[in-house]
């Protein structure tokens, strides 16, 4: 005769002995491979100070001044005609969409989550911002990925001008349909933050994107250390270079890209997959942005996904209607981030000033 004693385990304490042992595995992998965690830090550190910081650190700045300013504090006429018939969106949220175009990742869901904490969209509205208001900033894709990684500021200018593109046309897609309300002319915030508190912030800001680059770096490194791109070369054909570039794009965008701009032809293809993704840390932070809402939804990941297979397919169609000679080999050394011109920089600058001036109220004691 057999006894069978069937003991029920809760969910509660699986989930406490599945945290005690990746907290054991993740302290042996630190204890038997030190040089390779701190070579994935040095490593990190270097991508914040060459490229993280300083390039996106001006536009993420003046990010923060332009939200807080009379230009983006009010919406103007043209900003509620434009995204109310485009987007079916209220006019509130044409600077939001505006700055998540300049600025790149953090600033669109920094100024979508002002909007949510005054109650000037909803949580359906803060879901349709987010599926076309997070990608990269000029600063980042035509700067960095562009000249600095791909040695060409055409390639960088193609890159960002199919990302921007099929932003603009998901966001359309999904404002087909919507009726947009008419919002009072209310500032973002209840009171303008002083500039010593919009640098405080942007650093703070910063600071957490390099936490996350350093952990991936660090996570790569020790992917590399233990061996694994070796074992899946072995056991299902992988190319080593191949799946360390992919977990590189899956965790962080700049480890990511650095990884993908050498691989020749289809460059832009993965490229903009990695752009559209993200990576985690960029997730990362737009659901501590958005933190009452549940951004990360499996809807959020179909919308990158669909971003990241349209963007790609049309970076692959401007690159053949304008030729650009792309590097075939891997990008070894982190690039220095400012390879572009002072006056195309300086353009870029003024072209988004006229932007927010046409947003702006006009003076005629009208509201909207």
């Amino acid at each position: 005769m057999v006894v069978v004693f069937v003991h029920t385990v809760k969910g509660k304490t699986l989930h406490t002995i599945a945290t005690g042992l990746a907290a054991i595995a993740v302290a042996a992998l630190l204890l038997l491979y030190p040089a390779a965690a701190s070579t994935g830090i040095n490593r990190g550190l270097s991508v914040c100070t060459t490229v993280i910081i300083p390039t996106l650190y001006p536009f993420m700045l003046l990010a923060a001044w332009l939200s807080d300013s009379p230009l983006c504090r009010q919406a103007g006429r043209l900003s509620t005609a434009v995204t109310g018939r485009l987007f079916g969106l209220p006019g509130c949220c044409g600077p939001a969409i505006l700055l998540s175009m300049v600025g790149g990742y953090p600033a669109g869901a920094l100024a979508t989550a002002r909007l949510r904490e005054q109650g000037l969209v909803t949580d359906k509205q803060v879901a349709q911002m987010t599926a076309f208001c997070v990608g990269g900033g000029p600063g980042f894709i035509i700067s960095t990925v562009g000249a600095g990684l791909m040695g060409s500021t055409k390639a960088g200018i193609l890159l960002y001008l199919s990302h921007i593109a099929v932003s603009l046309l998901i966001g359309i897609g999904l404002g087909r349909g919507q009726k947009s309300h008419a919002t009072p002319v209310v500032s973002l915030l209840s009171s303008p933050r002083p500039p010593a508190q919009m640098v405080a912030d942007t650093c703070a800001a910063l600071l957490t994107m390099s936490g996350f680059v350093v952990l991936s770096a660090t996570v790569l490194s020790l992917w590399e250390a233990v061996g694994l791109p070796h074992a899946l070369h072995h056991l299902l054909g992988w190319q080593p270079a191949h799946s360390s570039a992919l977990l590189a794009a899956v965790l962080e965008v700049s480890c990511g890209c650095i990884a993908l701009a050498g691989t020749g032809s289809l460059a832009p293809l993965w490229l903009s997959l990695c752009l559209s993704w993200g990576g985690l840390s960029v997730q990362g932070q737009l659901a501590a942005a958005l933190k009452p809402y549940p951004v990360l939804t499996p809807a959020f990941w179909k919308w990158r996904l669909l971003h990241g297979v349209g963007s790609g397919l049309l970076s692959l169609l401007l690159f053949r209607l304008f030729p650009v000679r792309l590097p075939t080999g891997a990008t070894n050394t982190v690039p220095l981030p400012f390879s572009v011109s002072a006056t195309a920089s300086f353009m870029l600058l003024f072209l988004t000033f006229l932007a927010m001036l046409c947003f702006s109220e006009k003076k005629t004691g009208k509201t909207v």
